[in-house]
């Protein structure tokens, strides 16, 4: 017997599929979402160990591990290794590059060509991208792992490293630019004609923070626009030239000198500062603020774009912590909340690390120090000095670099031709340059090492000098260490020495006559 439905109970029906539907759209649109947000996410791949190294021997290249064993035989024109924790050896000889493990085992033959990714505008010692390689199939480039595994398709024209953005790939797909990650998710759609991250460096984050100046061709020219750290689109590309303001932090300001129509102005996050009215617009980083001028006249404005000096001067130049005008009659000084200086007897003030020394350069360009009270602490009479730590200044004399301390007395004595604090230590390199001798002295400015013909590394927790294959370690402060605690690049490794030969790269070889740097 059929029976007849109620139009109610089909109407509910359709009403439940419809919201089933909308449930489960929505459910399949929050996974794919999900899915492309974590593939957007990144940590640049950290090298914990060495596991390789490349070898020299008779103009050719291998390669060894960690015990001084020969893996590959050197008889290459050249070996990278992109990742010293995986045995893949990009090996190459004239025209051809092979591929191969620590087995001797050729690698990824099935491709066209397979090469590392140079990793461009970062400093380190291993400037390779270190989770994936380039593969070449059929003309065009893709991504495959270290582990064989394919990460992208190969429908690209061009992958390269994007410079100062590590784990991070330029792109060229039909003629046109954007930018990919290590995992292969599309950043910026290909659709530009150029494609630079704007260089941002944080101590913390390294280059994460840094923008993208993106452009395109029109009848005019080219038209430039940034996109933040966040890829979200901050100026449209509508503008004659873009440059980020570099040196300002925090990250979360960013700060863009664009020019549109001629006329130059200042974007503060997303919006406009100080207006597109002028022909340059320049930051001053010592004092942070901006030097602007219009119709050859310059004037000063803060951070905030408040003004400091009007736009009335024929010159503004930076004296350190002063601000000198000039006009056609008079030169004036100013401090940078734009309060004239009376009875101003230095040309130049200068900042030091310690909040009660000012370098101070007189007229005949002399150097002396005052305190925060303008008392003078140490007379100008040095033709150089700088500020090395709590009391003491390394100092010049007529033809020497010395190190005195706040009473003027020498603590280092004026015999050197260079003189310096090994950045993020307080150890002192001293050389004279004539003998080819360096001298290390420790925070206590006591002299701790002289060694003839030596190279000096700093790492993150010590410092390594080296002459002649003998090697000695110091802590940040100075104090000897009997190991090092830089595990990465040993000096020795069995019969084999460590040279280094090119940017953030080195070898090992048994040949003395080819260590010289």
């Amino acid at each position: 017997m059929n029976v007849r439905k109620d139009g109610k109970e089909m109407e509910n029906k359709k009403v439940v599929m419809i919201i089933v539907a909308i449930i489960v759209i929505a459910i399949g649109l929050s996974v794919y979402f999900y899915q492309d947000y974590q593939r957007k996410q990144y940590e640049v791949e950290q090298v914990g160990s060495f596991q390789y190294y490349a070898i020299y021997e008779n103009g050719k290249m291998g390669v060894i591990d960690v015990e001084g064993n020969i893996l590959i035989e050197p008889k290459y024109d050249n070996v990278k290794i992109p990742n010293p924790e995986k045995a893949v050896f990009i090996c190459e000889e004239g025209d051809n590059i092979i591929v191969q493990n620590d087995k001797k085992e050729v690698l990824f033959d099935q491709f066209e060509e397979v090469t590392p990714i140079d990793i461009k505008g970062i400093a380190t010692n291993i400037p390779y991208e270190k989770r994936v390689l380039r593969y070449k199939k059929e003309g065009k480039y893709g991504l495959i792992g270290y582990d064989g595994k394919i990460v992208t398709k190969a429908i690209y024209e061009q992958i390269e490293g994007l410079e100062h953005k590590e784990s991070e790939l330029l792109i060229k797909k039909d003629g046109k630019y954007g930018v990919m990650n290590q995992k292969g998710a599309i950043l910026l759609k290909p659709e530009y004609d150029g494609i630079i991250a704007d260089g941002y460096y944080d101590k913390k984050q390294g280059y994460a923070l840094s923008g993208y100046m993106v452009s395109k061709k029109t009848q005019e020219g080219y038209r430039y626009g940034y996109i933040n750290a966040k890829r979200e689109k901050v100026l449209e590309v509508e503008y004659n030239t873009i440059s980020r303001v570099l040196e300002i932090e925090p990250a979360e300001d960013v700060y863009l000198i664009a020019t549109k129509n001629g006329q130059t102005g200042i974007v503060k996050n997303g919006k406009v500062l100080i207006n597109y009215a002028y022909q340059t617009i320049e930051y001053e980083d010592y004092n942070n603020v901006f030097f602007i001028e219009r119709n050859a006249k310059y004037g000063v404005t803060n951070t905030n774009g408040k003004e400091i000096l009007p736009v009335q001067y024929d010159e503004i130049e930076a004296k350190g912590i002063y601000l000198k005008v000039v006009t056609e009659e008079t030169s004036t000084y100013f401090d940078t909340k734009g309060n004239k200086l009376e009875n101003n007897e230095y040309e130049t003030v200068l900042k030091t690390d310690q909040e009660d020394y000012f370098i101070t350069i007189n007229v005949e360009g002399q150097y002396g120090v005052i305190n925060s009270k303008k008392e003078v602490v140490i007379e100008n009479t040095y033709q150089y000095l700088e500020h090395l730590y709590e009391d003491y200044f390394i100092a010049s004399n007529e033809s020497h670099l010395g190190v005195i301390n706040k009473d003027g007395q020498t603590v280092i004595e004026f015999e050197y031709d260079v003189l310096q604090k090994i950045e993020g230590t307080k150890v002192i390199e001293a050389k004279k340059l004539q003998d080819n001798i360096t001298d290390l002295y420790s925070s206590k400015l006591e002299k701790i090492c002289t060694k003839e013909n030596a190279v000096v590394y700093a790492y993150e927790k010590d410092i390594e000098i080296s002459s002649e294959g003998e090697v000695e370690y110091f802590d940040v402060e100075g104090n000897p260490l009997k190991e090092t605690n830089n595990h990465q690049h040993p000096e020795t490794i069995g019969e084999y020495h460590r040279v280094y030969y090119g940017y953030g790269e080195s070898y090992y070889t048994k040949e003395r006559e080819n260590t010289e740097e």
